[in-house]
């Protein structure tokens, strides 16, 4: 095994260099979460006028350490919202106040102590387990740690998160329980103080459910963490493993308190739950309405008017509270409880530099292109099909004097093939590969311009071989002149063209819906196609004449008639014709009036419009993923 592939893969003797416990890095301080009058607005189009719809009418919370919170409420009343807005998801358009510890919260001191398990399970299905691990290990972790070390802490957490036996598993033979238990994972390696999951029960059986909960409660109750997360309608058993539950109503909370105490907090505001009627869901019930929209408003004063601490005015009752007593109407305040909390403070991550991080994301990416060996074999397979049908029906158009618009045609359906098939080799791979890419920017995992690298440093490779792998059998069948110079510039200006496609898939992907970029995409590339071949200079009207100018594919595709009919070939062929108009390729040339070109700044320019739209695509993506 060389030691590039020990950087991604732990060898089965790794338990003889693990240390016992989880943390390489220095224990993170305890976090209290709580927030203050928190507001949430988006905006809304009715009837053509911009409308602001609330999300979160001003409430209160307070999650702490070491307890797991499960944020509760119907469809639409704002779980994932709040979620969203507490873990830094959202902050267009929200208000309020976020504490840390007493402290208001810093983005980047957020950033570095929480992290964010979406309820979609965004992971790299072609890697095994161990390898996701370790690759998250070399990203997220300091360089100071060793590689030893690091494969260390993989092999303890896939221990303590029960996938040990699964690391050499590829990700997507996985259950949803176990990609669940993965995502978890690949969080824990930073050891953070705060998780946020969104709905991570969604779709698990019953029992995947259990030890999914299970698990995050020995997450938050032996590391002191604080565990948010947002469930719909748990079952009793379910229920009652949490620690505290925060429910929603239209924005508003109704409760927020130990799952025991649910029933008797409700009972004492006139609102009583069935006989062996399960809490959680006497809960939604209260919540959608059906005891009564009086109800809810008399809960909603009453959680802003019981106060259990000083900066939480929504109730909020610790499991040391359990012992309290109903009194008018209110549960007393805890005594014990310490308003005095320390100010929040924390050393951040030093991150890998941009060479490390290009370089493990690189590797990834290897590694996920080798399992999926039949797709690149397909391109490759498919360019090499498609030009022996083409050359075959063009064949020997090269060198003969009569068939020199033919020849034409030839040249533009491949410049033409070449450059659509860069553009839908990622239009539609890349609107997939975002949402990974979106969740792994957010927790901290790299920056976006060394995973822009990587992604180049294997899709350019293998779009040239699938340009190469049509080139040169079209080239040699088609009877195109034998000449190094000729050869080269005609084969650079179809690379060059195919790779500047390509960046403009990128950029349609990255900007625009699937169902639109897979519309605009091939569309703009067949008008900006039609310049030089359709119709000719001359007779463009004026409003049209800088499509001219702008198009890339009309710049290639003019080169390439250049350099296979220009510096000065001479005179063609004439096979079994009398007459050969074009026997002279100058004629030719200056009839489509590209007998004064210079190639050369045509080439420049073709490279420069790849260069600037993969800034823009940078750009854009760079904007997506920080708009908060």
């Amino acid at each position: 095994m060389s030691n590039r592939d020990k950087c991604y893969q732990t060898e089965n003797n790794s338990e003889n260099i693990r240390t016992t416990g989880l943390q390489l890095l220095p224990k993170k301080p305890e976090v209290h979460l709580s927030f203050e009058s928190l507001t949430y607005t988006v905006n809304t189009y009715r009837k053509l006028k911009k409308v602001k719809k609330k999300i979160l009418h001003g409430i209160d919370g307070s999650f702490r350490s070491g307890q797991l919170t499960a944020i509760m409420g119907p469809s639409g009343c704002g779980k994932s919202t709040l979620l969203n807005v507490l873990a830094g998801y959202s902050i267009s358009g929200s208000s309020g106040q976020v504490y840390l510890n007493e402290s208001l919260r810093d983005e980047k001191q957020m950033a570095n102590i929480s992290c964010y398990i979406q309820q979609d399970d965004y992971v790299r299905d072609l890697l095994t387990v161990r390898e996701s691990m370790t690759v998250a290990a070399h990203l997220k972790l300091p360089t100071t740690v060793s590689a030893i070390s690091k494969a260390s802490q993989v092999e303890d957490l896939l221990d303590a998160i029960g996938l040990s036996v699964h690391g050499d598993t590829i990700t997507k033979r996985l259950s949803g329980g176990q990609k669940k238990r993965l995502s978890i994972a690949l969080e824990l390696i930073t050891n953070p103080s705060i998780l946020f999951l969104d709905e991570p029960t969604t779709g698990l059986d019953s029992q995947s459910c259990r030890n999914l909960v299970s698990l995050m409660m020995n997450l938050a109750h032996n590391e002191s963490r604080t565990m948010v997360c947002t469930l719909h309608q748990p079952s009793a058993l379910l229920f009652e493993k949490f620690d505290q539950v925060y429910v929603l109503s239209s924005g508003r909370c109704i409760y927020q308190g130990p799952p025991k105490l649910v029933i008797p907090y409700f009972a004492e505001n006139s609102v009583i739950c069935p006989p062996y009627h399960n809490p959680a869901d006497f809960l939604i019930e209260v919540a959608i309405g059906e005891y009564g929209t009086g109800v809810l408003v008399e809960l909603f004063d009453i959680t802003k008017l019981t106060n259990i601490n000083d900066r939480n005015k929504c109730l909020t009752i610790s499991n040391e509270d359990n012992e309290a007593q109903l009194d008018n109407g209110e549960y007393q305040k805890n005594n014990n409880t310490d308003n005095k909390r320390l100010p929040y403070k924390t050393e951040l991550l030093n991150k890998p530099p941009f060479y490390i991080q290009t370089y493990h994301l690189y590797w990834r990416n290897v590694i996920m292109y080798k399992r999926n060996k039949t797709n690149a074999m397909l391109r490759i397979t498919v360019h090499f099909a498609v030009a022996l049908l083409v050359s075959y029906i063009y064949r020997g158009v090269g060198n003969d004097a009569a068939r020199v618009l033919d020849n034409m045609k030839f040249v533009y359906g491949t410049n033409l093939f070449l450059a659509y098939t860069g553009l839908m080799a990622v239009i539609v791979s890349f609107p997939l590969e975002y949402m990974v890419l979106k969740r792994e920017h957010f927790n901290g995992w790299y920056t976006l311009f060394p995973y822009m690298v990587s992604v180049l440093l294997v899709e350019i490779p293998l779009q040239l071989s699938c340009c190469l792998a049509y080139i040169i059998p079209a080239y040699m069948i088609t009877d195109q002149p034998l000449e190094i110079i000729r050869f080269g510039y005609f084969a650079v200006f179809l690379v060059a063209t195919s790779l500047t496609s390509q960046s403009a898939g990128f950029l349609c992907g990255a900007t625009m819906p699937l169902k639109i970029s897979v519309f605009v995409g091939p569309v703009s590339l067949a008008l900006l196609s039609m310049f030089g071949f359709a119709i000719r200079f001359s007779d463009i009207p004026a409003m049209y004449v800088w499509l001219h100018h702008f198009s890339f594919v009309r710049a290639s595709f003019q080169s390439l008639l250049y350099s296979l009919y220009g510096f000065t070939r001479g005179i063609l062929p004439c096979f079994d014709e009398m007459y050969c108009h074009y026997k002279n390729p100058m004629k030719f040339l200056t009839e489509m009036a590209f007998d004064h070109m210079n190639i050369n700044p045509e080439l420049l320019y073709v490279c420069f419009f790849f260069l600037c739209t993969y800034v823009l695509t940078i750009t854009v993506i760079w904007y997506k993923l920080n708009k908060r």
